[in-house]
């Protein structure tokens, strides 16, 4: 199953003509704002949803020497603007594109209440120190008759939602993969690294709503 996805990505990324031929960072936006105290205690009509992303550099990733997950952006549905230069709701940018611990980092944004899409990906991959460039899909590829094709998730007014966490699969090849907590003990103890980070965030009624998709992850339902 990986394979088939992977092999959908690559199609979707190749179609875009932007796979390893720049040398500069084809999604350009700037990161969206974690969420403050400030944030939370003023947007009661917002929702907080909440996801792990890491950053770090897969080592021996298919065909290629590295690979590392740069940038992550959804939008809010229906779509205001298809085209790929409009501004994204949500935006994750990678802290470095040298050197970024190997490891989970928790984010958390205050959001409206709606379904959100992802709207773009871009993967930076290495063949060798002077052959590095770029798997990159924008709305025009993560998007069909204005529909998404990536994956959704949705939040309601005041909730606080997880979607999972964010890496690479290099099965095959870089692309990009939705994991999550397996089980309920290893989702508590996600809730605690979140609750250190985020202190000033109730999250006793967090909802685990993984990021739904048919192409860079798994169904999974806590139990």
């Amino acid at each position: 199953m990986i394979l088939i996805k992977y092999l959908l990505f690559l199609f979707v990324i190749s179609l875009s003509g932007c796979a390893l031929v720049t040398p500069t960072q084809p999604i350009k936006f700037n990161a969206t704002d974690i969420i403050s105290e400030e944030m939370y205690t003023q947007n009661n009509n917002y929702g907080v949803v909440l996801l792990d992303v890491n950053w770090g550099r897969w080592w021996g990733c298919g065909d290629f020497e590295n690979a590392q997950l740069i940038s992550l952006a959804f939008d809010k549905l229906p779509l205001a603007d298809s085209s790929n230069e409009a501004i994204p709701d949500l935006v994750l940018q990678s802290p470095s594109r040298i050197n970024v611990d190997p490891k989970f980092i928790n984010y958390a944004y205050s959001i409206p209440a709606g379904e959100y899409a992802l709207s773009a990906v871009s993967i930076k991959a290495a063949k060798s120190v002077s052959d590095v460039g770029f798997f990159t899909a924008q709305r025009d590829k993560l998007f069909k008759s204005g529909k998404p094709t990536g994956g959704t998730f949705s939040i309601k007014q005041g909730e606080k939602v997880f979607i999972g966490n964010f890496y690479l699969d290099c099965t095959y090849g870089p692309t990009l993969w939705r994991y999550h907590s397996d089980g309920q003990e290893a989702f508590n103890k996600q809730i605690i690294e979140y609750q250190n980070t985020f202190p000033y965030l109730d999250l006793s009624n967090i909802e685990f709503r993984l990021f739904k998709t048919e192409v860079f992850g798994n169904n999974y339902e806590l139990e």
